[in-house]
């Protein structure tokens, strides 16, 4: 089940406080040193998409990694979603 605009607000606020949501997704921007951080980050990110079966969109800049996250088939935003964004600030504030 997608959730609504204003239940991802409050879920957002609840768990997920560096995330934003930016129809259709939700959205986190990490700073990094350069682009191979970005792309080590990256790929540490994929291996907990593979574990979840859920796979985020990734815009790689040069000192920065764009993740967006959404389900396909539900159109909007579940529950995986709040999955993956909790796995993958726990990955990013190791």
């Amino acid at each position: 089940m997608a959730y609504n605009a204003k239940e991802i607000e409050e879920k957002l606020t609840l768990k997920c406080t560096s995330w934003s949501y930016i129809f259709p997704s939700i959205e986190r921007k990490f700073l990094t040193q350069n682009f191979d951080e970005s792309i080590r980050i990256a790929n540490e990110i994929a291996k907990i998409a593979n574990q979840l079966n859920h796979h985020p969109e990734l815009v790689f800049k040069h000192n920065a990694l764009i993740i967006r996250i959404h389900t396909h088939s539900a159109s909007g935003i579940t529950d995986k979603d709040f999955e993956l964004a909790e796995k993958i600030d726990q990955l990013l504030l190791a």
